[in-house]
C-alpha cells in the first residue's frame, strides 16, 4: 500500500530523473560536437599546407579583427605569416593573400574557378537579394552584360551634364562658405554632392541635400545609410551565426537595411520604370539607359559591350542562355545597389582628396596648373572630355584610393577545389585581398603612407603588378559603376580647384586614423579650409 500511496511520486521523480539524464546526455554531446569542430579547425590550415593563427572556439580568429579594425589586423597577420594566410571568421575558413601572383590568378587568368563573391544569408531577402554584387554564376553574368551597357562611354559622357548641374549647387555653398571663414566638415559637403548626383543619375530626381534636408527622397536615403555606418552587434552575429542571421532576416525580426525606406524607393522606382515605358518621361540617366537597352541591343551587343569594357572577360566562357532583359524587381535591385555602392564611397574618397590637397600644398599647386592649362584649351568648359586629359588629376585620386581604398577586403569563392603553390582551396572556401595591407605593402609601395602621386605615373606603373591596386577590384567582377565614380569625382574637383583651393587649419587632423567598420572611415571628421584662388 505504500508503494501504490507514493506511486505519483515516484513517477514525477523518475520522469525528472530521466528528463536530467536526458538533457545532460544532448548537452555533453552538443559539447563534444563543439570540441571536435574546434579540433577540425586547428587542423583545417595544416592539412591544406596554408600558414596562420590558431583559432579560438566559436569566434575563430575574428574579434581579433574587430578589436584591431582590418587596416591593422590585416597588416600584423600578413608580416606575421607571410603573403598567403588561413584564419577562421566565426567557422568560416578564409585565405587572405597579398601574393600579387596569386590575386592576378583568381581575378583573372583562373576567373571561372572563383566566379561569385561571398554571400550572406541575411541578403537574401527581398529587395537586396538581387544585389549584382551577390548574384551568382549565371544570373550574375546576364545582369553583369545588361548593366554594363548603361556605363559606356557615350553613356557617362551623357549623364556628365546632370553632375555638373549638381556641381553647380555645390559651388554656390562654396562660394558662401568662402565669405566666412571657409572651415567645413568635408563628409557633411561631399556626401550632399554625392547624394544629388546619384538622385539625378540614376533615378531622375532633382535634390538639393545640403538646403533641403528635409526632401522625402533625402530623408529615406539618410536613413539607410545612417543604419550602415554605425557600429552593430548584428555584424557579429552575421559573422559567427551566418544562418541564425539569415533566418532571423528572413523572418523580418531583425534587419539591416531599413525595410520602410527600401520599400519607398521600391515604389517610386517601379513609378519611374512604368513611366518611362508609357513614354511618359524620359531622361538620361541609369534607369532610362537599363529600359533603352531593353528595346534596342541584340544579345551579341550585350556581349560585345561587357568585353569592350573588361578586356579580361573573353577568359570567361558565356553560355548561350543570357536574356536581354532585366524584370523590374532587377531593375529596382541594381537601382538601390547603385545608390548603396556610390553615396558614401565616393563622397568618402573626396574628402580625402581634399585633405591630402591641404596637407600637400606643392601637389595641389601643380594639379591646379594642370586644371587651368587644359581648360585653357577648351574654352574654360569643365565637360566629360576636357577632364579626361588631366593626368595628373588621375593620379592624385590614385594615390588617394589607394592610401584609403573604399573597401578593407575583396573577397571570391571557390566554385571548385583550386591549388596555387602547393597550396590548397576547398570547394566553398572564401578567397579574401585584405585591400589595406596590399596598399600599404613597403615591398610594393616604399615609404607606403607617404602621399605621392607620381607613384601612378606611366613608367612607375609599370614597375608593379596590375593588380598592385585593386581600389576597384579586377577582372570581369570589378566595380561596374568605376568609370562612373572616377568622372564624377573628377568634374567637381575640375570645378572646385579652378576657382578654390583647400588648405589645412586648426581643425584638420595632422594624421587619420581609421576606424574598425571594415571600410577606410576616419575616426574623427575631417575638416579643411577653402580659400578663393
Amino acid at each position: 500500500m505504500d508503494f501504490l500511496t507514493n506511486f505519483p511520486d515516484n513517477l514525477l521523480t523518475n520522469k525528472a530523473y530521466s528528463t536530467l539524464i536526458l538533457g545532460g546526455t544532448i548537452s555533453i554531446l552538443v559539447f563534444l560536437n563543439f570540441i571536435k569542430n574546434w579540433v577540425n579547425q586547428v587542423s583545417f590550415f595544416k592539412k591544406l599546407n596554408i600558414p596562420g593563427p590558431t583559432p579560438w572556439p566559436l569566434s575563430g580568429n575574428f574579434l581579433k579583427v574587430m578589436k584591431e579594425g582590418f587596416a591593422k589586423h590585416d597588416i600584423e597577420i600578413m608580416k606575421k605569416y607571410g603573403r598567403i594566410v588561413g584564419y577562421f571568421e566565426g567557422s568560416t575558413p578564409v585565405v587572405l593573400t597579398t601574393d600579387t601572383k596569386f590575386i592576378k590568378n583568381v581575378m583573372i587568368k583562373d576567373f571561372n574557378h572563383f566566379v561569385n563573391r561571398r554571400t550572406f544569408d541575411s541578403f537574401s531577402v527581398e529587395p537586396t537579394d538581387k544585389f549584382m554584387t551577390i548574384l551568382k554564376d549565371g544570373e550574375w553574368k546576364n545582369v553583369r552584360a545588361i548593366v554594363t551597357s548603361a556605363f559606356t562611354s557615350g553613356k557617362l559622357k551623357s549623364m556628365s551634364k546632370h553632375i555638373n548641374e549638381c556641381s553647380d549647387v555645390f559651388e554656390k555653398n562654396l562660394e558662401k562658405l568662402s565669405d566666412q571663414d571657409g572651415i567645413f566638415d568635408t563628409k557633411k559637403l561631399f556626401s550632399g554632392f554625392t547624394l544629388d548626383v546619384i538622385s539625378s543619375c540614376c533615378f531622375g530626381v532633382s535634390t538639393n541635400s545640403i538646403n533641403e534636408p528635409d526632401n522625402e527622397f533625402i530623408v529615406h536615403m539618410q536613413k539607410i545609410f545612417r543604419n550602415s555606418v554605425r557600429p552593430d552587434p548584428k555584424i557579429m552575429l552575421l559573422f559567427f551565426f551566418p544562418k541564425l542571421a539569415g533566418f532571423l532576416c528572413k523572418k523580418g525580426l531583425i534587419e539591416f537595411f531599413p525595410m520602410k525606406s527600401l520599400k519607398f524607393f521600391e515604389n517610386f522606382i517601379n513609378m519611374i520604370i512604368e513611366r518611362r515605358k508609357n513614354k511618359l518621361e524620359t531622361r538620361d540617366d541609369f534607369i532610362q539607359n537599363i529600359l533603352d537597352h531593353e528595346e534596342n541591343k541584340s544579345l551579341e551587343t550585350i556581349i560585345k559591350d561587357f568585353e569592350d569594357q573588361h578586356s579580361d572577360s573573353k577568359l570567361y566562357k558565356w553560355n548561350t542562355e543570357l536574356k536581354k532583359t532585366l524584370t523590374n524587381k532587377e531593375i529596382l535591385s541594381q537601382s538601390i545597389l547603385f545608390l548603396l555602392a556610390g553615396y558614401e564611397t565616393t563622397a568618402q574618397t573626396l574628402c580625402y582628396v581634399a585633405y591630402n590637397l591641404a596637407m600637400n600644398p606643392v601637389h595641389q599647386q601643380k594639379l591646379c596648373e594642370e586644371i587651368d592649362t587644359v581648360l585653357d584649351r577648351h574654352n574654360g568648359k569643365i565637360s566629360y572630355d576636357s577632364v579626361n586629359e588631366m593626368k595628373l588629376m588621375d593620379n592624385v585620386i590614385d594615390e588617394t584610393l589607394r592610401l584609403f581604398p573604399p573597401a578593407m577586403r575583396l573577397d571570391r569563392e571557390a566554385n571548385e577545389d583550386y591549388e596555387y603553390n602547393g597550396m590548397k582551396i576547398k570547394k566553398g572556401m572564401v578567397w579574401s585581398v585584405p585591400i589595406w595591407a596590399l596598399h600599404h605593402d613597403p615591398e610594393i609601395y616604399p615609404d607606403p603612407y607617404e602621399f605621392k602621386p607620381e607613384r601612378f605615373e606611366e613608367q612607375e606603373k609599370k614597375k608593379r603588378d596590375n593588380v598592385a591596386f585593386l581600389a576597384f577590384g579586377a577582372g570581369p567582377r570589378n566595380c561596374i559603376a568605376m568609370r562612373f565614380a572616377l568622372i564624377e569625382i573628377k568634374l567637381l574637383l575640375a570645378l572646385i580647384l579652378s576657382k578654390f583651393s583647400f588648405e589645412k587649419c586648426d581643425k584638420t587632423p595632422e594624421t587619420i586614423e581609421i576606424d574598425n567598420s571594415g571600410f577606410a572611415r576616419p575616426k574623427v571628421p575631417i575638416i579643411v579650409k577653402i580659400n578663393r584662388r
